[in-house]
């Protein structure tokens, strides 16, 4: 069967999912022999975490290449390449962005709704290329969130059937849990607004620790007081991606493109869809849905949405612990958040093929994909520049802007964060990782948008997804089972089969 798919199918399945400007091979090979000669240097915090079967072999093979068997066709392009049973340029639905939620949301629609043919656009040559695959791994219980919004309702569900698909699928993830750990006297009622919150949001086993219930759990944490999440897990939303992709071309009606880069979409009630990408090519369907991520500003305005809110780049560089130091913390521990400038902050994350991560921090990038310091796109800068909403969010944060900047180019200021809570932590334990950049919408009043957004819009046959930042990829099932509701309504679908988790 692979030789059928061909050398180009092959690269866009096993697709890169790099963690920052690391691949999967080069990040993960040899560290499973490494990690039998660490030195105890640490309290002991003996983990024993799921491991991805990947670190081990030293190589990418995307879900289902093996495991599972459908008839594909391949058609290579000067830009990337046609991967699916589903020939042609016509689609029943045409989803653009080949991330996380929208190959969930192709799947969704596929399996509810088997009927329909679908076809996802992606702008890169590889799947998930951006926020998917650059980011902290964890599986968010639903913490933070105002009860009563989108994003905690789909966080809190999300999460459940995160895990049950992560474990019918064999995917590397494990339930490690979490603290939020308060180090200062004004944190502490914030952490308590944190339980109440979470409390709300229907998220189970919650506990308020003390210093020594914390220690107990954590022998190289210190703190006042922790909010224990033990349902708080980590997972690889890379190859979970992927997976829904495998899920998605299964079913016979199902194409990806990879290298389409939209440049226009006309959309019309009753000629239905057609998306022109830069180099000409055109793809036409009857209904169109954007899933865009760091860019669904930009497409979402193109498929004919509103302006704003526009999303902004915050660019999150993260070190990792070096292997002989990775027994200082088994699972997430995390700062109670700044209420002002609401990041989760700089944190301690286990990762599935046995690494540890420190970070993010968040210094607004002036690129869509500003994975680097100086990296620059005149067009976003100009945007940026422009956009009343972000010089009010500076403005009334100036404090907390330039400090994250100053950590983005000090090591030692970004790891001093993490000191608060964990205090054996020195900067030559740490080596420098990589860096991810995540979307975060703001409005006109500079007010950053804390919930999950999608636009229907008056042609009836276009429906956008604005605003999906993390907690997406937790919420990535949970949020595609909204969309197609949302869609089968606006677009009068029949048929509905029901979600499949």
């Amino acid at each position: 069967m692979e030789g059928k798919m061909g050398v180009r199918a092959l690269q866009i399945l096993r697709a890169r999912a790099s963690f920052g400007s690391v691949n999967f091979a080069r990040g993960f090979a040899g560290s499973a022999d490494r990690e039998g000669a660490e030195t105890r240097l640490f309290a002991p915090c003996e983990r024993t975490v799921r491991r991805d079967s990947l670190a081990q072999s030293g190589r990418i093979v995307a879900p289902g290449i093996h495991s599972r068997r459908w008839n594909s066709s391949v058609a290579a392009s000067s830009t990337g390449a046609v991967l699916g049973p589903l020939k042609g340029n016509k689609a029943d639905v045409a989803i653009i962005g080949g991330g996380i939620v929208g190959l969930a949301t192709a799947r969704e629609i596929t399996q509810r709704f088997p009927k329909l043919s679908v076809v996802v656009l992606e702008k890169e040559n590889d799947l998930v290329r951006h926020q998917t695959s650059h980011n902290s791994g964890v599986i968010h219980a639903g913490i933070y969130y105002q009860p009563g919004t989108e994003m905690a309702r789909l966080c809190v569900d999300g999460a459940r059937r995160m895990y049950k698909y992560c474990e019918r699928n064999d995917l590397p993830h494990e339930r490690v849990g979490k603290l939020i750990v308060a180090t200062r006297e004004r944190e502490l009622p914030v952490l308590e607004d944190l339980h109440q919150r979470a409390t709300a949001n229907g998220v189970q086993g919650l506990e308020l620790l003390s210093p020594k219930q914390i220690t107990d759990l954590e022998p190289n944490v210190r703190a006042l007081r922790a909010l224990h999440s033990p349902n708080t897990g980590i997972a690889n939303y890379a190859r979970i991606a992927l997976s829904y992709a495998d899920d998605f071309l299964r079913n016979g009606r199902g194409q990806i493109r990879t290298g389409f880069n939209a440049k226009n979409v006309s959309a019309d009630e009753v000629k239905g869809v057609e998306v022109q990408a830069k180099t000409g090519e055109t793809v036409k369907a009857r209904w169109l849905i954007t899933c865009a991520g760091l860019q669904s500003d930009y497409v979402g305005k193109m498929a004919g949405g509103a302006k704003g809110p526009t999303v902004l780049p915050f660019r999150g560089t993260y070190h990792e612990l070096r292997p002989e130091f990775r027994n200082l913390i088994k699972r997430n521990i995390y700062p109670v958040p700044d209420p002002a400038f609401p990041m989760v902050g700089v944190h301690l994350t286990p990762r599935t093929d046995g690494r540890v991560l420190i970070g993010p921090n968040s210094a607004l990038a002036l690129a869509k994909e500003g994975y680097k310091f100086w990296h620059v796109n005149l067009k976003d800068a100009i945007t940026f520049g422009l956009n009343r909403g972000l010089w009010k969010l500076v403005l009334g944060n100036p404090g907390i802007v330039f400090q994250e900047i100053w950590r983005d180019i000090n090591t030692k200021a970004f790891v001093r964060e993490a000191q608060r809570y964990c205090p054996k932590l020195q900067v030559e334990h740490t080596t420098t990782g990589w860096a991810g950049v995540h979307a975060v919408a703001i409005d006109d009043s500079g007010q950053i948008v804390g919930n999950f957004l999608f636009e229907s819009l008056s042609s009836g046959v276009v429906l956008n997804v604005r605003n999906a930042p993390s907690p997406a990829c937790t919420s990535s099932l949970a949020i595609a089972t909204t969309v197609v509701d949302r869609a089968a309504k606006d677009f009068a679908w029949k048929g509905d089969q029901g979600t499949i988790d």
